[in-house]
């Protein structure tokens, strides 16, 4: 048992420096792969190399083991030569303050233990997994091999006299079957860890190009709606001469404040990855209904689709007027392309019940199934053709900043009917 428990402290030796390492360095989440830091692995390598030696694995015959190889393999193969021959230096040296005579075997097989990952060292990246375990298996392999050899040479030249030379083939066996397990775990190790981290540098690289798509999209999207008001209108002045002699002024302020909309969406949208701030304040939210109807007769006129609004006076509501105005722009614009051609109506209507402001926007258009209501304010889920979706994502945003609801009752081919419920209470 003894023996068993020095076999478990090594391997907590070698293998917790590694674990320690990727906490330390590899655990920062980001977009480039970190560096490796070749000093503070050359430290938790040469730390492990010497606390192998200090603990060592005592069995028959005087002889110790021990793991303090591996670091210097595993510092020549992932690092540099220089890396490696510091903890090799430091093996030396603290066998040398701890000689005992089984540190003949370390001395007579370092050379080799540096010779071959030194060999490898450049075409060691470039290496599949399966194969640098192959090769780390063929390593382990030969180290029984030369330590066998070491063994019989030592005996016939009477360097090491060994009373029972069977026992120390057999621990000979063990000890090196021992290192190579150990020192394949390790390479098995740092390659999983080396996997995952690219794995979480990609999986967070398409995460922010993920953003950037929404961001785009969205911003497309909700420029679109007032654009489109300013579209109708200039059509109305290009081919209504009554119009242009008669409400040219009003419709020139309105096509203007429906592009300081769009650049101000814009703007919002650009700063999104900031915390979205929203202005708020009290206002009459009748006079939003009134107006947000009247910017949409345009579209609406533009489908023959009849608008209707109808709102209490003196709705007063703390909140952000650009952004409800935004989303009740939303569910409009999505009621007006769901209506038929010609026969559409869309009713707007706002009033106050109890502490409770509601505004509910109905039409007659095609309607939704159940299942279609429930993926509502999913994005890039959209009814529509060349819809995103991202609207009515903004617009729940939007409402539940309000400390508001909204929520859809509707019938196939019978119509929608849209219910916002905002809190009419004044802050204390």
């Amino acid at each position: 048992m003894e023996i068993l428990k020095d076999y478990l402290l090594h391997i907590c030796f070698i293998l917790f420096p590694i674990l320690l390492y990727q906490v330390f360095w590899l655990g920062k989440p980001s977009i480039i792969v970190p560096k490796i830091n070749n000093v503070l692995v050359t430290i938790f390598a040469c730390g492990a190399s010497v606390l192998c030696i200090i603990f060592p694995i005592q069995e028959m015959d005087y002889i110790q083991y021990g793991l303090q190889i591996i670091p210097v393999i595993i510092c020549l193969l992932y690092i540099n030569t220089a890396s490696g021959l510091t903890v090799a230096a430091s093996v030396l040296c603290f066998e040398l303050l701890f000689f005992e005579p089984s540190a003949i075997f370390v001395y007579a097989l370092l050379p080799f233990h540096i010779i071959i990952p030194t060999l490898l060292q450049k075409k060691w990246p470039f290496m599949s997994k399966a194969r640098k375990l192959l090769l780390s298996l063929f390593i382990g392999c030969l180290e029984i091999f030369l330590f066998f050899a070491s063994i019989l040479v030592f005996s016939a030249v009477n360097i090491l006299n060994f009373q029972n030379s069977e026992m120390i083939y057999y621990e000979a066996a063990v000890s090196g079957l021992f290192r190579c397990t150990v020192l394949l775990l390790s390479i098995y190790l740092i390659e999983s860890i080396a996997e995952n981290i690219a794995l979480r540098s990609q999986l967070i690289h398409s995460e922010k190009m993920e953003i950037v798509s929404e961001l785009a999209a969205s911003v497309a999207h909700e420029v679109r709606n007032p654009l489109t008001v300013v579209r109708g209108f200039v059509q109305l002045l290009f081919n209504d001469e009554s119009l242009q002699n008669k409400s040219s002024a009003d419709y020139q302020k309105l096509v203007l404040s429906e592009l300081d909309r769009a650049q101000g969406i814009i703007t919002n949208y650009l700063d999104i990855a900031k915390q979205q701030l929203y202005e708020k304040e009290i206002f009459d939210l009748s006079s939003l209904i009134k107006e947000t109807s009247s910017l949409m007769i345009s579209y609406a006129n533009y489908k023959s689709v009849t608008v209707e609004a109808d709102a209490e006076p003196d709705l007063l509501v703390y909140g952000d007027a650009t952004k409800l105005k935004q989303a009740v722009i939303n569910l409009m614009k999505n009621s007006i392309e769901a209506v038929p051609t010609g026969k559409g109506v869309i009713q707007v209507s706002a009033k106050k019940i109890g502490h409770i402001i509601v505004i509910k926007i109905s039409d007659n258009g095609v309607g939704m199934t159940d299942h279609q209501m429930q993926k509502l304010g999913e994005p890039y889920y959209s009814l529509k053709t060349n819809g995103t979706g991202l609207g009515l994502t903004v617009t729940f945003s939007i409402i539940e900043h309000h400390h508001g609801t909204i929520s859809f009752s509707s019938s196939f081919q019978r119509g929608t009917i849209v219910t916002i419920k905002l809190p009419a209470d004044l802050p204390h």
